[in-house]
Formats: structure tokens, C-alpha cells, sequence
């Protein structure tokens, strides 16, 4: 028997966008465990490190910018010409946070 799976439908056309199994309680308790541990490590990190990290962050996510505005039209159902305000939009709240900070 397969494990139970989860399915992302596109509001687009109502097909099945992805497919994904759904986690095993061990996954589930790794995950936590992880991210526990990376809590601590950026609980310890100084202001300028964390503003350092999620500006390269904010950088990567520009830099899939053809690959992440056909993901948004997939998944939100609103087209692709809109991708590019959403991104804006993300970088800007962004960057903002992170110099106040």
C-alpha cells in the first residue's frame, strides 16, 4: 500500500498541480527537532547576522524570479503579469523590516 498523499489543485484548470506524500511521524519529529536546533543557533546570532542572512534571502528569491512568478499563477490562480507586483511587493515589506530592525 503507498503512503497517503496530498494534492495542490490549480485553481487555473482544476487539474492536480503537484503531489506530495504526506509526513510520517518521524518526519514530523526530525523536522521539529531541526528546527528547534536552528532556533537556538539564530537566537544566538546578532542583529546585523540575522539582517546579513535575510537579505541574501530576499536576494535568492529575486534571483528565481522566472521560475517563482509561473508558481504563483499555478498555485494563486491569478496571472502570470501580476508576478512581478507580487515579488515587488515582497521585497520592499521586506527590506523595510529588516532596516528597522
Amino acid at each position: 500500500m503507498s503512503a497517503a498523499q496530498v494534492q495542490i489543485v490549480s485553481p487555473v484548470d482544476g487539474r492536480v498541480y503537484a503531489e506530495r506524500p504526506v509526513a510520517r511521524d518521524g518526519d514530523i519529529w526530525n523536522a521539529v527537532t531541526a528546527a528547534q536546533e536552528a532556533q537556538a543557533e539564530w537566537r544566538a546570532a546578532s542583529i546585523d547576522q540575522r539582517a546579513t542572512a535575510c537579505l541574501a534571502l530576499v536576494d535568492a528569491m529575486l534571483a528565481m524570479r522566472d521560475d517563482i512568478v509561473p508558481e504563483l499563477a499555478w498555485q494563486m490562480g491569478r496571472p502570470v503579469s501580476s508576478g512581478a507586483g507580487e515579488l515587488r511587493g515582497f521585497e520592499e515589506r521586506s527590506r523595510h523590516m529588516i532596516g528597522i530592525a
